[in-house]
């Protein structure tokens, strides 16, 4: 069986999940993105969580180191 290699992990984000992804990395908080996007906290939290998981990392820090390898800040 062959194994897909992703070399970049934010390739696999929804559309949704990119906008998401971007807000965070300009620094914005939960509230701050949910008010933007008119939608529930909750649900940035989750969109944050499974950013996270899909990219392969557990903290900001982590996605911001990620998201500099890759060039995407």
């Amino acid at each position: 069986m062959e194994t897909l290699t992703i070399t970049n992990p934010f390739s696999i984000l929804s559309k949704r999940e990119r906008e998401v992804l971007n807000l965070i990395l300009q620094g914005a908080q939960v509230k701050e993105i949910s008010a933007s996007m008119e939608l529930k906290s909750n649900t940035i939290s989750t969109f944050k969580k499974n950013i996270l998981s899909k990219v392969g990392v557990s903290n900001n820090i982590e996605l911001f180191k990620l998201a500099l390898e890759h060039k995407i800040i």
